[in-house]
């Protein structure tokens, strides 16, 4: 997420896990505990962010870290992150969770072996931290936002949209947040014309914070905003919440049906044989099946290596099984 460019300078990007640095102290100490020292005393359990416009998901990866290391002393706590991009390949990639190595030149080798498991020549992120993170497809501009957030992170997306769009969509966000919600931007992006929602927290990163607004001293064009928008949000959003649960059911039954369809073939046949081969043929079957979605799409990052290691899983799946075969 963050990096020391040539010329010393810091940039961000959406496309690289944060390591130990200046923004990730500032998030931890500034951010984070602010909002779990707010969850203690409100006596509420579960701290909710949404990154919109994740890409391919490190930043949701690098949150989810940061958050879980801070929670380690706060086990009442749990955090639970929704994922949303408008280019369906990227929640693809983001949701497999597959890297290749040096994508972790920045990461400390602790971090890294503690939150991601080794196979082969990529790290696949670990069950512990996937299961905190819903990744779905969402547009901004269209679709209803999530509700009750204590963080939004959006960076680097606003800028794409025409100024009166973008107002409408940083009222939203306030809309969404809860009472002294964090909102982090781009580095080249503000809150415009819509400050009266929100106070400044950091100017250098770009952090702001809910501001309760009395929409009957709010301007007519403002008011108007939250109005469109809490409509909105009250028609779609049963609707929106239902989403990304739907897609994750729609998953788990198709994987459900094709697991039955194989269990009931083993069964058939040299049930206990084959069902020690089916125990030893699920990680790498898995594993084969991420990478496969992810060389699906064009102009994926780090395709040669994808390449390599999805030849080389399936030449070892290969072999095998006709050792399995041969032994019968």
């Amino acid at each position: 997420m963050v990096v020391q460019n040539f010329e010393g300078n810091i940039t961000v990007s959406a496309e690289e896990f944060l390591p130990n640095n200046e923004l990730a102290t500032y998030i931890q100490e500034n951010v984070i505990s602010r909002i779990v020292k707010e969850k203690q005393e409100n006596e509420r359990e579960e701290i909710r962010l949404w990154v919109a416009g994740c890409s391919t998901g490190q930043e949701v990866y690098s949150l989810a870290i940061l958050l879980n290391e801070y929670l380690e002393a706060h086990p009442e706590l749990e955090f639970k992150i929704y994922a949303t991009d408008l280019d369906k390949d990227s929640i693809r990639i983001a949701s497999a969770g597959i890297y290749p190595k040096h994508a972790f030149e920045n990461v400390l080798p602790d971090i890294q072996n503690k939150y991601f498991d080794k196979k082969d020549d990529f790290y696949v992120v670990n069950k512990e931290i996937r299961k905190r993170i819903i990744f779905a497809p969402h547009n901004i501009a269209k679709d209803p936002m999530f509700q009750n957030l204590d963080f939004i992170s959006c960076r680097n997306v606003i800028n794409y949209f025409m100024p009166l769009q973008q107002q409408k969509i940083i009222s939203m966000f306030h809309g969404a947040l809860n009472h002294n919600g964090y909102l982090f931007l781009g580095k080249s992006e503000t809150v415009g014309e819509s400050k009266k929602y929100f106070s400044v927290v950091s100017n250098k990163w770009k952090f702001y914070r809910k501001l309760k607004v009395d929409l009957h001293q709010a301007s007519a064009h403002e008011a108007a905003l939250h109005t469109s928008r809490d409509e909105l949000q009250q028609v779609n959003m049963d609707q929106l919440k239902l989403k990304p649960l739907q897609l994750q059911l729609s998953a788990a039954e198709s994987e459900l049906r094709k697991a039955n369809a194989e269990l009931d073939d083993l069964k058939r046949t040299h049930h206990k044989k084959m069902e020690k081969l089916r125990g030893e043929m699920a990680e790498p079957t898995l594993f084969i099946t991420g990478l496969l979605d992810l060389l699906e799409k064009e102009d994926v990052p780090f395709k040669s290596e994808y390449a390599k290691a999805l030849q080389s899983e399936m030449g070892k799946l290969g072999n095998a099984l006709q050792e399995f075969y041969l032994k019968q």
